[in-house]
């Protein structure tokens, strides 16, 4: 069963000194893949305290896809400077892939957020991450 848990660094201010610390990026979650039995089969075997994300539309577990899970660990493993979360509904735009620079290769919507554009990725009913990238690096994705 593999897991993953985004992590950030942070300066954290101590009594007299100040210590560098890497804290989870959305608190309380960790996402798992497995199947629905073996993750219950895990948490039943070890007493585990669980909770999680219905999907809205059947009841059941929210499942990530895996490519939109891949692009979400990719752009979390280069932790660039540009990166900004937002959970809250974004409205939709066209779809883009990026194809040059560090995030070459992963799909998004396009955005303008302060006059800038931006590549949100999206992980349905639980996060938007969005990335600063220039329009020259993008290609436009047809349905």
């Amino acid at each position: 069963m593999e897991c993953f848990l985004p992590t950030r660094k942070v300066v954290r201010q101590l009594k007299y000194r100040r210590k560098e610390v890497e804290v989870p990026v959305i608190r309380n979650l960790i996402f798992v893949h497995a199947t629905k039995d073996k993750a219950c089969f895990a948490v039943n075997q070890r007493f585990l305290p669980l909770f999680y994300i219905k999907d809205l539309y059947t009841g059941g577990m929210l499942v990530v896809p895996d490519k939109q899970m891949r692009d979400f660990m990719f752009v979390m493993d280069l932790n660039p400077e540009g990166l900004s979360f937002d959970n809250d509904r974004l409205c939709a735009g066209c779809k883009v892939e990026v194809v040059k620079g560090e995030f070459a290769g992963i799909e998004g919507e396009l955005m303008k957020i302060a006059n800038r554009t931006h590549v949100v990725l999206r992980v349905p009913q639980v996060l938007s991450l969005s990335i600063r990238i220039p329009k020259s690096y993008l290609r436009l994705i047809e349905n």
